[in-house]
């Protein structure tokens, strides 16, 4: 890490985000509530992070006497049906979990969102106020941090090849080389897709490891650089090498891929602090992960918790929010694994996993930057899922149109976004 890097720990993540720092009077509770009061959440999460969220929420339920119910759903249905519904002044659910804080920024500036600032005290949480202020207020309060390391592999299948972690881009490629001649490997690294991520979260660590890629990152978010800045041109031609080389996998959803990835079929997977908790993955125990060469930073997100303004259930939906977020409810989830609190007082002890606990340990000892399209968020976000889609079904295009393109939609979404 070069001199001129600034090391942050969580407290300092996503600082600087989306305005000014804002200062609210004391934390007050979120009301009283009735053992008849019942609410909904939708969020993003199913299959086993379903099951950890509903561990959550029977802890939440024992001690508020909330009726809480689940509804999942994935992130583009996520994230037009409540739009379309605010646009119709229609709660979705009470409670509503986003992954970008450019919509929490959008929404709550249109009067969609009730504000819940006084609900968290920043200095206890790794974000601030700021990031998710708009119009003097705060719209949404942290839950889960998405730290995005690396790409994961199997110690195993290392150990069986002889294959060590690379120092250096060019170890990198050979690596990949490597294991492409390794019999029953399909491609050395894994192409998992949602609705165009996580393309996008191994495309931010191409860009992370361009010169001052940290800072680039930033800048992006913040408007005061173009994406078609020579460093992200070089970041897609690189993506672009491995493409036309063969090293990525077939595309599939992000889930499935994980059993080929188990399986040693794809042993090479850029993806999230979620992983040791997915099903497929039989040994957390067996897990290890690595950095893109060259980059000193991670990118994290969070997981926010908002609350329409359309919702008739403002008051129970406060106090389970308060609840959730508070360092008891992250731990529930925390010690089920895959998860990494935004609560800095949840203790180190509560990680199931070694390897998390090695996760959040590192988190602390490098820059944590922002997730580029999710503090974006749209109409930058689905044109950036969309163009890496285009990439990797047709690998031979010209990239420079592809930043040309996307710039003009950040700039676009900033402008939209600088109050």
């Amino acid at each position: 890490m070069g001199d001129d890097t600034m090391n942050v720990d969580r407290r300092g993540v996503l600082r600087g985000v989306g305005g000014g720092a804002i200062v609210l009077a004391g934390l007050g509770g979120a009301g009283s509530v009735s053992a008849q009061d019942a609410i909904t959440v939708t969020a993003v999460w199913t299959d086993d992070e379903e099951e950890d969220f509903l561990a959550v929420v029977d802890y939440v339920e024992d001690e508020t006497d909330i009726d809480i119910s689940y509804a999942p759903r994935d992130t583009e249905t996520l994230l037009t049906e409540t739009l379309m519904d605010y646009e119709a002044g229609i709660a979705t659910a009470d409670i509503v979990v986003l992954p970008t804080e450019g919509r929490v920024r959008r929404d709550g500036e249109a009067g969609h969102l009730e504000p819940v600032g006084d609900l968290w005290d920043e200095d206890e949480y790794s974000t601030e106020h700021a990031v998710v202020e708009a119009n003097g207020e705060v719209y949404a309060a942290p839950f889960g941090m998405d730290l995005k390391p690396g790409f994961w592999y199997r110690q195993s299948f290392f150990d069986e090849h002889g294959l060590e972690e690379p120092e250096d881009y060019d170890a990198f490629l050979d690596l990949l080389d490597e294991i492409d001649g390794i019999e029953g490997v399909e491609a050395p690294l894994a192409s998992g897709n949602g609705d165009g991520w996580p393309l996008s979260d191994v495309t931010e660590a191409f860009i992370l490891r361009q010169d001052d890629g940290a800072q680039l990152q930033q800048d992006l978010i913040e408007g005061d650089a173009e994406f078609t800045d020579d460093r992200v041109v070089t970041a897609f031609e690189e993506l672009q090498e491995l493409l036309q080389a063969g090293y990525f996998s077939e595309v599939r959803d992000f889930g499935v891929q994980y059993e080929f990835f188990w399986e040693n079929e794809t042993p090479l997977y850029f993806m999230g602090s979620w992983t040791p908790a997915f099903g497929a993955i039989e040994d957390p125990d067996d897990l290890e992960y690595f950095m893109l060469p060259g980059t000193d930073a991670m990118v994290t997100s969070i997981n926010w918790f908002t609350i329409p303004a359309y919702t008739e259930a403002t008051d129970a939906a406060r106090t389970a929010v308060e609840e959730i977020i508070s360092p008891d409810g992250q731990e529930v989830w925390t010690e089920r694994g895959g998860f990494v609190p935004s609560s800095l007082e949840v203790p180190a002890d509560a990680f199931d996993h070694d390897i998390m606990q090695e996760l959040s340990e590192h988190a602390d000892e490098v820059e944590l930057v922002p997730d580029l399209d999710d503090a974006v968020g749209d109409p930058f976000q689905a044109e950036f899922w969309s163009q890496l889609l285009g990439l990797w079904a047709e690998p031979d295009q010209d990239v420079t149109g592809i930043t040309e393109s996307l710039d003009g939609v950040l700039q676009e979404t900033v402008q939209e976004d600088d109050p």
